[in-house]
């Protein structure tokens, strides 16, 4: 069985996938693009020009907002291939609400 912290590491790269994946469909929606880019960054600023509400998916006006940000998309290689990544169960609380769009 998986300790607690691979447990979380895993659910962060599932969530950086289930955002990322969020980013595509939306651009392909509208542009009919689909090329690969695994930096959620990029994918958002592509993608916010189409609907005001996809700013506020994840807002970076605080340096936590900033900080949890920059782990889910740390999270895509880190969280597979670094041992001294870390992430805890707070994080994952903290990040999963802002992943979501109401």
């Amino acid at each position: 069985m998986a300790d607690k912290e691979t447990d979380y590491k895993e659910a962060s790269f599932f969530l950086h996938q289930s955002c990322e994946n969020y980013y595509y469909a939306i651009r392909l929606t509208f542009t009919l693009r689909n090329n690969k880019q695994h930096n959620l960054s990029k994918l958002s600023s592509t993608t916010r020009r189409y609907s005001d509400d996809l700013s506020t998916v994840f807002p970076q006006n605080t340096p936590e907002e900033k900080r949890l940000f920059k782990l889910l998309k740390a999270a895509y290689v880190d969280a597979r291939y670094n041992p001294h990544f870390v992430v805890t169960k707070e994080d994952i609380d903290a990040t999963y609400p802002k992943s979501r769009i109401a």
